[in-house]
C-alpha cells in the first residue's frame, strides 16, 4: 500500500507520472494523463510540459508500452527524484498504484478549492484614512457574517473601496494592503438591522500596504482573479457584506499579479505567506492570452514555449483518438454509392467548396441536402470523423450570442459563455486537418444578425488573415483557413425572404434537384421489384412536371427523392404506399395547390389509386 501521506510534493507528482509511464496508448486510462497534468499544473503552478517530460523519462524503462520515451541519458542523470520513485514503486500492484494516483489527484482538488483568506473592503473615510496614515491596528465594525472564519492570525486581503463621485472620498478605490486578524469577533449585537440580525467588530492588524492602491482594471490580464470580492474583476456582483471568503486559488493569482506590478514586495510577501504558498505564486499563472509565464519569464519567451506545448498537446490527442476509436475511411467512391450524383456534379460541388470556402445546397424539401452535405465532408476528410464536423440549425430567435458568444442567464445571473461556431473555430484552429460547419435552414435566420462582425471574417481570402475584435469580449479573433463553411436552403418555404445579398456574396450557391432520373436512383428502384412503386414514382415525376410549369411555384417546390430511399429490409407493401401517399405527398401538394383545391383533389386521387390497386 502506497501511504500518499508520507510523500514529498515532489514525490506524489513523480508518481502520478510513473503511473503513466508503466502503461500503454491502448489503455483506456492512459487517456486521464492530460487531465491529471493540469490538476497538477493548477496545484503546484508547474507547466504541464514538466509532468510531461517526466513521464518520458520514464517510458523506456517499461518496455510493455512500446514507447520509446526520452533514451539519451539514464533517468539519474535526469533527475535522482525520479530515479528513486522509478526503484521504490516500479514493481508495486497497478490496483495499488492507481489508488495512490487517484487521492493524490483528490487532494489536490480539495486543496485547490480550499477557502484559507479573507477579502475586507472598508470604504469609511476615517478607517480608510487610518490605513493611508499607517496605523497598524484597525476596528472593523459593522459586520455580520464569517464570524466563525475571522480567527486569529486568518489573512486578510484588504481593498479600499468607496464611491468616487462622492465628495468624502479623496481617495482611488483598490486593493491596498494585507492585513491578519488580531482581534476575533466582539461585541455581538451592539447594533441590530432591521430584521433584527446583529452587528459585530473585529480588529485586523496591517502587516503589508501598497505604494499605491491596484484598481480591478490592473488585473484584468489574470482570468483567475476575475470575481475575487472586491479586488478582482467582477464577472458577478460582489457581495454587499464588507467580508468575503477568498479561495486560494484567486489568492495566489492576486498576489503574483501584486508581485507582477510590485516586484518589490517579494520579500515582504515572503515572510509573511507559507513557502507552499509562494512556491504557488513563484510557479506559472495564466494570462489573458492562455499561456503559462513563470515569474521573471517574459511573455515573448512564454508564447513560444507555449505553442511546443500545445503541438505536443495536439500529436498525442490525435494518437488518443486513433487508438480509441477506429475511423471508417470514406472516399468519393463512397459517397457515390450513397448520394444520387453524378461524378462530374461530385468534382465540381468539392471544388466550389474548396475554392469558395462557402457553399449553399439550396433546394426542395426531400432531395437529401442534409445527408449531401455530411457525406460531402466526409469524402474530402477521406474518413467518418464526426468531430470534425458540427451541425446548428437556424431561426427565427437564434442570435449572434448564440451563435459567437454572449451573456446568458444563469443561477447568480447572467454569464459569459460561447457559441457553437466560436467553439468549433478555435478547435480548428490549431489543427491542419479540414473542419465543416454546416448550418441547417440557414435562411430562417437574420443571417447578418447573427453572424456580425465574422460576415467578412468568413471570406475565403480573409480566412486566417484579417482578425476583428469580438463583441462581448474585445478579443482578437480569426475565421481559421481550414473551416469550410455548408449551408442548407429550403426553397420551398413561403414563410421566408429573399437570402441576405451580403451572404450571397460570401457563398457559392448549389442547386440540388431531385435524382429520380440518375442512374444510381433508377438501379435502386429495380432492385425493389415494385409495379406499385414504379406507378407512384411515374406519377410523382408527372406532379413536379406540373410544378416546374406553374407560376406560383417553380423548380424549387419539387417533391424530393428521399421520400422514396428506403433501406433494402422496408417491404413495399400497401400499408408503406398508403402511409407515403396520405403522409407525406398529399399534405405537401395541399400546401402547394391551397387556392387550387381541384388540382389537389386531382392529385391525390391519383395518388391514391396506386394504393388501392
Amino acid at each position: 500500500m502506497v501511504n500518499i501521506d508520507v510523500l514529498s510534493d515532489e514525490e506524489r507528482q513523480a508518481i502520478v507520472c510513473l503511473f503513466f509511464a508503466r502503461m500503454s496508448k491502448q489503455d483506456p486510462r492512459y487517456g486521464l494523463r492530460n487531465d491529471y497534468w493540469h490538476i497538477l499544473e493548477k496545484r503546484y503552478n508547474r507547466k504541464w510540459f514538466t509532468y510531461k517530460n517526466d513521464k518520458d523519462a520514464m517510458d523506456p524503462y517499461f518496455p510493455d508500452n512500446k514507447r520509446k520515451g526520452w533514451v539519451d541519458k539514464p533517468l539519474e542523470r535526469r533527475s535522482k527524484l525520479l530515479k528513486s520513485v522509478y526503484d521504490a514503486y516500479k514493481d508495486i500492484e497497478d490496483s495499488e498504484l492507481e489508488t495512490a494516483v487517484k487521492l493524490i489527484i483528490e487532494q489536490c482538488k480539495s486543496e485547490l478549492s480550499k477557502t484559507s483568506f479573507i477579502a475586507l473592503r472598508v470604504k469609511q473615510p476615517d478607517v480608510v484614512h487610518a490605513i493611508f496614515n499607517g496605523q497598524k491596528e484597525i476596528v472593523i465594525d459593522g459586520v455580520q457574517d464569517l464570524s466563525e472564519s475571522l480567527k486569529n492570525g486568518t489573512i486578510i486581503f484588504v481593498a479600499i473601496g468607496g464611491d468616487v463621485g462622492s465628495s468624502s472620498v479623496d481617495w482611488k478605490p483598490g486593493f491596498y494592503a494585507i492585513s491578519h486578524v488580531c482581534k476575533e469577533s466582539y461585541d455581538v449585537g451592539y447594533e441590530k438591522d432591521k430584521r433584527g440580525k446583529p452587528y459585530f467588530k473585529f480588529n485586523i492588524e496591517i502587516d503589508i500596504t501598497f505604494s499605491r492602491t491596484i484598481p480591478r482594471s490592473e488585473f484584468m490580464d489574470y482570468p483567475e482573479t476575475y470575481d475575487a470580492s472586491y479586488i478582482g474583476p467582477e464577472i458577478h456582483r460582489d457581495r454587499t457584506q464588507a467580508v468575503s471568503s477568498l479561495e486560494d486559488t484567486k489568492a495566489v493569482a492576486i498576489i503574483r499579479a501584486t508581485l507582477d506590478l510590485m516586484p518589490e514586495l517579494e520579500a515582504s510577501f515572503k515572510s509573511l505567506f507559507t513557502e507552499d504558498f509562494m512556491s504557488r505564486v513563484f510557479g506559472s499563472t495564466t494570462r489573458m492570452i492562455a499561456t503559462p509565464v513563470q515569474y521573471g519569464q517574459t511573455i515573448e519567451e512564454a508564447v513560444a514555449e507555449n505553442s511546443i506545448e500545445q503541438r505536443e498537446i495536439e500529436q498525442e490527442t490525435l494518437e488518443d483518438a486513433k487508438n480509441k476509436v477506429h475511423l471508417d475511411e470514406y472516399s468519393k467512391n463512397e459517397f457515390l454509392k450513397e448520394v444520387f450524383m453524378t461524378s462530374d456534379d461530385y468534382d465540381l460541388l468539392k471544388s466550389v467548396l474548396l475554392e469558395k470556402k462557402n457553399v449553399v445546397l439550396e433546394g426542395a424539401p426531400g432531395v437529401g441536402k442534409t445527408f449531401m452535405s455530411k457525406r460531402l465532408a466526409y469524402s474530402i476528410m477521406g474518413v467518418k470523423d464526426k468531430s470534425r464536423v458540427k451541425m446548428v440549425q437556424f431561426h427565427q430567435s437564434y442570435t449572434y450570442e448564440n451563435f459567437v458568444v454572449g451573456f446568458r442567464p444563469s443561477e447568480t445571473g447572467f454569464k459569459r459563455k460561447y457559441g457553437p461556431f466560436y467553439e468549433f473555430c478555435k478547435k480548428a484552429k490549431n489543427s491542419k486537418l479540414p473542419y465543416f460547419f454546416i448550418i441547417d435552414e440557414i435562411n430562417r435566420g437574420n443571417v447578418s444578425k447573427i453572424f456580425g462582425e465574422l460576415l467578412m471574417l468568413i471570406e475565403g481570402d480573409k480566412r486566417g488573415k484579417e482578425k476583428l475584435n469580438l463583441l462581448y469580449t474585445d478579443e482578437e479573433f480569426t475565421v481559421p483557413d481550414n473551416v469550410y463553411i455548408i449551408g442548407l436552403m429550403n426553397t420551398a418555404d413561403r414563410g421566408l425572404a429573399l437570402i441576405d445579398y451580403a451572404l450571397r456574396r460570401r457563398f457559392a450557391f448549389y442547386d440540388v434537384h431531385p435524382a429520380f432520373d440518375t442512374e444510381q436512383f433508377i438501379d435502386v428502384v429495380a432492385d425493389k421489384k415494385s409495379e406499385k412503386l414504379n406507378r407512384l414514382l411515374a406519377y410523382v415525376r408527372e406532379i413536379n412536371k406540373a410544378i416546374c410549369e406553374d407560376d406560383t411555384l417553380g423548380e424549387g417546390f419539387e417533391i424530393g427523392h428521399s421520400y422514396f430511399c428506403i433501406d433494402n429490409n422496408t417491404a413495399i407493401d400497401g400499408t408503406w404506399i398508403k402511409s407515403t401517399v396520405e403522409f407525406s405527398l398529399i399534405p405537401l401538394i395541399k400546401e402547394y395547390w391551397f387556392d387550387n383545391p381541384d388540382k389537389v383533389d386531382e392529385w391525390s386521387d391519383k395518388l391514391r389509386g396506386v394504393e388501392n390497386d
